[in-house]
This record gives C-alpha cells, sequence and structure tokens, in this order.
C-alpha cells in the first residue's frame, strides 16, 4: 500500500521568505570572503527538498549538504549539476553511487578513504573528499591525531582529491557554552597541523546555522545553515531576529458543538469544561505529526485569536475551546502553526511545549501532510 498524505490540512512553504533567509545568511559570509552550504537533507526538513533546491540553485551557493545518495540521486534527476557534499560519510552507500553522482564526499572515518579510493581508481575519476574531524560532537568524524597522519601520507590514496576540512559543533546553540571554545581551539589547532603537513585545505568549514549567526570566528571560508534557512531556531540563545518561517501549517474546523459545564472532553476525560463551552474539532492528530505531547498545553489561532488545545490529541483529531472567538463555523480556518492578524503560533515555541525541538515537528509534519508551494 502507498504512503498517501493527508489531505485534510494544509502544510504552506513560503520560498519567498526561504529566499529571503538566504540573502541574510550570505550577508554574513562578507562578500567574496566565503561561501554557504544550504543543508537540505531529509527533505529540507520536511520542507520539500525538490522546491528549496529550485528555489537557491541560481543563488551563491558553493553546493547543497545532503545525508545520502538516494537524497543526491533526486536533485540530479531533477537536473542539478552543482555540488553535492555528503555531509556523513557513505554510511551504508556504495562508493560507486557516489562517483556516478559526482558526489563529494565527507570522510568520517579511515576505512571510507580505502574503498572510495579503490572505486575511483578503477573507474579512472578522481573524487573530491573533505577530511572531518571529531572536534567534540562525539559522532562522526577522524580524531586530531588521526586526521593529521591522514594528511601525511595522502599519497596512499591517488583515486581521492583532498580538499576539504571541516568538523561540526554540539552546542554552537549556546554560545556561551564552554564547549564552543574548547572546539574552535581544538580545529585551529588541527588546521594548523595539517598546512605544517604540507596540505592547505581549500575548502574550510565549522559553522552550522547558530554558529554562523553567533560565533563569527567559526565561519571560516565556508558554512553549513540548515535551520537558518528555514526560520525556525530552536533555541532562545541564538540572535535570529529578521528571519521569516517558511512552514506554516493550517486545517479547518469540521465540527462545532456546545458542552454544558462539567462535560469532558476526549480520551481519558482530561478536560472538563468549567461553564458552557464551544468546541471546534479540527481532523489534524499525531497520525498528522500533531504531538499527543501538546494535549490540554497548545493554541491555536481561529478569528485572530488564540484559542486553546483541550483534551487529550487524538489519532486524526484534537478540540479547541472557540468559546471566545466570536463566531465559528464548520469550515472555519485553524492556524495550528502561522500568524494571524497580530497573533502569532511559533513552531519553536510550539515544540518547547511538545517537550521537542523545532526540527523533529518541521521533519514530521512536512512529511506526513500536503504541501502547497507559495512564492
Amino acid at each position: 500500500m502507498s504512503f498517501i498524505r493527508s489531505d485534510k490540512c494544509t502544510i504552506k512553504i513560503d520560498l519567498a521568505a526561504l529566499s529571503h533567509n538566504f540573502s541574510r545568511l550570505d550577508a554574513l559570509m562578507g562578500a567574496g570572503c566565503g561561501r554557504l552550504m544550504p543543508v537540505i537533507k531529509s527533505d529540507a526538513y520536511g520542507h520539500g527538498m525538490e522546491w528549496v533546491a529550485r528555489e537557491l540553485k541560481d543563488r551563491p551557493v558553493w553546493g547543497f549538504g545532503l545525508y545520502e545518495c538516494r537524497e543526491a540521486s533526486v536533485l540530479r534527476d531533477l537536473g542539478y549539476q552543482g555540488r553535492i557534499f555528503l555531509l556523513s560519510g557513505l554510511l551504508n552507500d556504495s562508493p560507486e553511487q557516489a562517483l556516478n553522482l559526482d558526489l563529494t564526499v565527507g570522510i568520517v572515518n579511515p576505512k571510507e578513504l580505502y574503498v572510495l579510493d579503490k572505486a575511483a581508481k578503477e573507474s579512472g575519476r578522481k573524487l573530491p573528499v573533505h577530511l572531518k574531524v571529531d572536534t567534540g560532537m562525539g559522532r562522526f568524524g577522524l580524531l586530531p591525531g588521526e586526521l593529521i597522519e591522514t594528511v601525511k601520507n595522502m599519497s596512499r590514496w591517488p583515486g581521492l582529491k583532498f580538499q576539504g576540512l571541516y568538523t561540526h559543533m554540539a552546542a554552537a546553540d549556546l554560545p556561551d557554552d564552554p564547549l564552543n571554545v574548547k572546539q574552535l581551539r581544538i580545529f585551529k589547532d588541527v588546521l594548523q597541523g595539517v598546512h605544517n603537513a604540507g596540505w592547505p585545505p581549500k575548502y574550510i568549514h565549522m559553522a552550522n546555522s547558530a554558529a554562523l549567526l553567533n560565533l563569527p570566528e567559526t565561519r571560516f571560508n565556508l558554512a553549513r545553515p540548515g535551520i537558518a534557512l528555514y526560520g525556525a531556531f530552536s533555541s532562545r540563545g541564538v540572535q535570529a531576529s529578521g528571519f521569516r518561517p517558511v512552514m506554516s501549517f493550517s486545517a479547518r474546523i469540521c465540527h462545532v458543538r456546545s458542552l454544558k459545564a462539567g462535560s469532558t472532553v476526549s480520551y481519558g476525560h482530561t478536560f472538563t469544561c468549567k461553564r458552557k463551552t464551544i468546541i471546534g474539532i479540527v481532523p489534524v492528530g499525531y497520525d498528522n505529526g500533531y504531538p499527543r505531547a501538546l494535549s490540554n498545553r497548545a493554541h491555536v489561532l481561529v478569528n485572530g485569536k488564540r484559542c486553546p488545545v483541550v483534551g487529550n490529541i487524538c489519532m486524526r483529531a484534537f478540540m479547541v475551546d472557540v468559546t471566545g472567538a466570536g463566531q465559528v463555523s464548520e469550515g472555519q480556518e485553524v492556524i495550528i502553526i502561522g500568524r494571524s492578524e497580530r497573533e502569532e503560533i511559533n513552531v519553536c515555541r510550539l515544540a518547547e511545549k511538545a517537550g521537542t525541538i523545532s526540527y523533529e515537528l518541521l521533519c514530521l509534519l512536512g512529511k506526513l501532510n500536503r504541501r502547497i508551494i507559495v512564492k
């Protein structure tokens, strides 16, 4: 059975907002001083990789950052001929796939050097690679000493074209976290070490979205913004004014009913009406990626008014107290994420209420619901 996205609610993707956010980030790199590698893995964080790539491909991007060859294949099928960078190495993809798709591969463990070199030599081509150093993330990457030894022995892998050095920050969304200083120091030491070993990397990248905004010393000549492009910062510590949300989420009330005082709502009767209450039923639930953890905690906008979500969120429905929203009828629009008049439901604050981060909500909502692209 094929997967069917819900058509009872609508995700809107605002490409003008995306372009606006890109311009702000590009300006931070300085004219001619550095480039951006937009990260569009995981279907561009739920926004639609094809649409995001189409919107940004003619901007001054260095290339796009992806997670796996399957994503890269989609971009190549769309006709994109620019650079595509595999952020976390091959994973379970084959080196032949990387070569056939003309990718640049991040080397995250020594084994990849050998398998990529072998495949490249057999194909008669050279494969561009960047070496990743683990400076404190504890996930992917060569250890500092391991990386410098690799550089000293580059001639072992003649099928590879060593172009870049990079790392990933673990706490950039907390600008005062001492790990940021530690990671930057280690990265600079490694950079000096590879220079001393006779290799000046052409591309040097460390900054993700938060670092690009708050830690200018991490920008070097290439940066990898992700969540900043989509205007959905989860951390209150990031100074991100002027960015615009790219995704909004809405549905329409499918039923309105009046409940008397003392009535309870939804599974587990976790909400009790304290007065006569007008309830609007919205055909959205956790099957649509709207977390059950938001039960009795979230708000939506109806007629420009903030209205509380009441009772436990169901698989395909949740209930809203619309008593104070004026005239409400079936078919009324409900803003679940987005702006109406002077009020806004922000995805980052909503994620906090659900005990998660904006990344997770965006990925879930974009994957499970119909998307409409607007400019």
